[in-house]
């Protein structure tokens, strides 16, 4: 665990001791660089999916070697036909899945870190906040995390009314993923500051609706086999009471903050994410899978968390309020000691099933021990004798 404690105490000591508007790009360059090397240098760490996709592109790699027509092969059409054509494309370039999930994640945190370079105010916080609700997903579901990023990427061109560029990243995120459908969604609501009221009012309906279980069960009878296999050994289909209280405390902490969003166009965009994010966690309350279709939208918290906990963000006459510094600093300890709350609770939840430690990288060849996913799910034994079996490189051949 003091492993994983250090990765987190990084960007909160770089947040303590910095100033509150901190757009310090190198230390967002280092740190982006060292989890996305962290993460693509891992051992098939965290858990099924990067065995399927794993198997699925050794596959798909075979076909390219000996010469088979993209049409022929049956492991391209396992996936959404924007994902299957990346494998492909890296497939061309190397037969090796470590190298494959390795460019996969350097994608991952390449979207990831133009869309923080863009939008973020203070990048410390921000990333406090990501390590907490998204990092130790960017080991596993490398498919709607890659949707996703690009999605975030994408958010961009809709703040600067870029309407083409926009939609054609929605579409390539719904290649990528067919959950990430739902993002073109942010483009039919509104840009303005909903009435509190009106706020609860929509929520209180979408957790009506998400109690009854349709909308769970609409969601599995069109989710992958893939993906509903991930989560059997983890998850069910009861009532996810961590969605309620994730979503209620969020509710709360922005409108308490509320007068303090000032009502700019990337601001209100980033609002209405942050309760596209609540209203999909609802929703999906009795869902196993469904609430990740909320991800595409957590970008919106973190954006919305990151400007109510910033001084700059506030106008001068209440930045030079005592009271209000004070309030400040207990807002930034409780938002730090919360994500911190939420990283520890994945890292606990995954470990009966030893699925990010112990850490091992893919530079050094076996496996790691314990491993409760590779005993099930491994399904080339030669990757533990020599992890570079398979060429690299194909131009090295």
């Amino acid at each position: 665990m003091l492993l994983y404690l250090v990765i987190f105490l990084i960007p909160v000591v770089v947040y303590m001791i910095g100033p509150q508007e901190n757009r310090n790009k190198r230390f967002l360059q280092i740190y982006m660089l060292a989890l996305m090397l962290f993460v693509g240098f891992a051992d098939m760490l965290g858990g099924y999916d990067r065995y399927i996709y794993g198997e699925v592109f050794d596959r798909i790699a075979d076909g390219v070697t000996m010469g088979d027509e993209v049409s022929t092969l049956n492991e391209f059409k396992h996936f959404e036909i924007g994902y299957s054509t990346l494998s492909y494309l890296i497939a061309l370039i190397t037969e090796n899945r470590y190298i494959y999930i390795f460019i996969v994640t350097m994608l991952i945190y390449f979207f990831m870190y133009k869309a923080f370079e863009k939008s973020m105010d203070n990048y410390p916080l921000s990333m406090i906040i990501f390590l907490g609700m998204v990092f130790f997903f960017t080991f596993t579901y490398l498919r709607q995390v890659l949707a996703f990023s690009v999605a975030w990427f994408g958010v961009r061109y809709l703040v600067e009314k870029k309407w083409i560029r926009f939609i054609l990243i929605c579409a390539v995120v719904a290649l990528l993923h067919k959950s990430g459908i739902v993002f073109i969604g942010i483009l039919l609501i509104p840009t303005r500051k909903w009435q509190p009221l009106t706020i609860i009012f929509i929520l209180l309906i979408c957790m009506a609706v998400g109690s009854s279980g349709i909308t769970g069960q609409l969601y599995d009878t069109f989710a992958d086999a893939s993906d509903m296999q991930t989560t059997t050994y983890n998850t069910d289909n009861g009532l996810r009471i961590a969605y309620i209280l994730e979503v209620a405390f969020f509710a709360w902490l922005i409108l308490t903050n509320y007068d303090k969003i000032e009502p700019t166009r990337k601001n209100l965009i980033f609002l209405n994410m942050a309760w596209c994010f609540c209203a999909i966690l609802l929703l999906f309350m009795k869902s196993s899978d469904g609430g990740r279709v909320a991800w595409f939208f957590t970008l919106g918290i973190i954006y919305i968390l990151t400007l109510i906990c910033t001084y700059s963000q506030f106008s001068p006459n209440l930045r030079t309020s005592q009271t209000l510094a004070k309030n400040q600093k207990m807002l930034s300890f409780l938002m730090v000691l919360l994500m911190m709350g939420l990283y520890l609770r994945v890292y606990i939840s995954w470990q009966p099933y030893d699925m990010v430690y112990p850490y091992k990288t893919f530079l050094t060849d076996g496996y790691r021990s314990p491993d409760y996913i590779r005993v099930h799910y491994e399904y080339d034994y030669t990757y533990d004798l020599d992890k570079f079996y398979r060429p690299a490189f194909r131009f090295l051949e």
